[in-house]
C-alpha cells in the first residue's frame, strides 16, 4: 500500500524530530516558498504518523520549513499537504526514504554519507549496506569505502559539519580518527578556525604530531601554546591568513634549521633587487642544490633588461652565498 496523500495541522508536526534528516543544509527557503506559492506543491514532504497523533518529517525538511513560511506570511492557514506513511512503517523503511529520496535528486555528500551509513549500520552490516548502495544512494559503494564510512561516522558530530563546510577534508579526516579522542578535538579545534586545501591539511596534522612525538607532549597540551592560541583566535585575521601564519609557525618548530636558512635566503633574494618578473626559486627545503631562476618577456626590450639584470648580479656577493652558503 503507497503512502497516503492528505492534509495535516502543521501544529500536529514535531519539527525538533530530526532523527530521519541526513542533509546539513540549512538553505534559505525564501525561494522555495515563492515557488510553492506560485506554482503549487509539486512533491509534498513525507511524514511519519507517531502514535499520540503527532508527525515526525520523514523526508522534506525544506519544503515543510517553507510551507511553515508560506502560511505564517500570507494566509495563516494550519494545514499542509503531505504523504503520510503507514502506521506500521518501520524506522528502517523510513531511513531508507529518506536517503533515497535526497541522493535520486542529487549527489551525497562525503558528511552525508557519512551519517546515512552510521544510520544504516544499525539495520545492515557494510557488506550488506554497500550491496543495496545502489538502490539506496544512487551510486556503487565498495565494502572498503563504506568501512571507511563507518570509521569517520565514530567522530564527533562537529566533525561532520566542518567535511559539509570542506573545513575538514575525507582524507584527513581518516587520519585524524585513528587518534585518541583528546586528539581528535584538539584537530576539530584547529580545523574549525582555519581554511585549508587537502594536502595542507595533512601537513598540519603531520608536522603537530611529530613535533610532539619528537617532544614528549601531548598534542591537546601543545595546542594550548601561546603562539597557536593568537594565530587561532586572531578576530583581524580571515581564515586564510590564519592557515598561512599557522603552518609557516609549524614548520619553524619541526624544522628550526631550514626555517633560518630559508629565512636567510630569501633576505639574500631580497637585496639582489631583481624586477618583479624574474623568479628565483630557492630548492624546496634545500633537499637539492638546484636553484629556479625564470623570467617572462612581452618583447625584446624586457628580455634584454632581465638578461642585464642577471648579468649585473653576477657581481653581487649575495648571489654567490646563495650558491656557495
Amino acid at each position: 500500500m503507497s503512502d497516503l496523500l492528505c492534509e495535516i495541522n502543521v501544529s500536529d508536526i514535531d519539527l525538533t524530530d530530526k532523527r530521519y534528516k541526513i542533509s546539513f543544509s540549512e538553505d534559505d527557503i525564501t525561494f522555495l516558498a515563492y515557488s510553492i506559492k506560485e506554482t503549487g506543491l509539486v512533491f509534498p514532504p513525507v511524514v511519519r504518523p507517531l502514535s499520540n497523533n503527532n508527525f515526525i518529517i520523514v523526508s522534506g525538511f525544506n519544503r515543510v520549513r517553507a510551507l511553515i513560511y508560506n502560511n505564517r506570511a500570507y494566509d495563516n492557514e494550519t494545514k499542509i499537504l503531505v504523504y503520510k506513511t503507514k502506521s506500521d512503517a518501520t524506522d528502517y523503511s523510513c531511513l531508507i526514504k529518506s536517503i533515497t529520496a535526497l541522493a535520486f535528486k542529487r549527489p551525497l555528500t562525503h558528511s552525508e554519507l557519512i551519517l546515512s551509513t552510521r544510520r544504516l549500520y544499525r539495520f545492515l552490516d557494510k557488506e550488506k549496506i554497500a550491496e543495496k548502495s545502489s538502490a539506496i544512494f544512487n551510486t556503487k559503494l565498495t565494502v572498503r569505502f563504506i568501512g571507511d564510512l563507518l570509521t569517520l561516522s565514530a567522530l564527533p558530530d562537529p566533525a561532520l559539519a566542518l567535511i559539509h563546510s570542506g573545513n575538514l577534508s575525507f582524507n584527513s579526516a581518516k587520519r585524524i580518527a585513528s587518534y585518541d579522542k583528546e586528539t581528535i578535538k584538539t584537530f576539530l579545534k584547529i580545523f574549525s578556525n582555519i581554511k585549508a586545501s587537502n594536502n595542507i591539511q595533512l601537513e598540519i596534522i603531520l608536522h603537530m604530531m611529530e613535533i610532539t612525538a619528537r617532544d614528549a607532549i601531548k598534542p591537546d597540551n601543545f595546542f594550548n601554546h601561546q603562539e597557536i592560541q593568537n594565530i587561532l583566535f586572531d578576530k583581524n585575521k580571515d581564515p586564510g591568513l590564519k592557515t598561512k601564519a599557522l603552518r609557516t609557525w609549524l614548520f619553524e618548530q619541526r624544522f628550526p634549521t631550514i626555517f633560518k636558512m630559508r629565512q636567510m635566503v630569501r633576505k639574500k633574494i631580497t637585496s639582489l633587487k631583481f624586477s618583479h618578473n624574474i623568479k628565483f626559486l630557492p630548492p624546496q627545503n634545500f633537499e637539492s642544490q638546484n636553484v629556479s631562476i625564470s623570467f617572462t618577456a612581452k618583447n625584446y626590450t624586457e628580455f634584454e633588461a632581465s638578461v642585464q639584470c642577471l648579468h649585473a648580479a653576477l657581481e653581487n656577493k649575495e648571489l654567490k652565498e646563495i650558491f656557495n652558503p
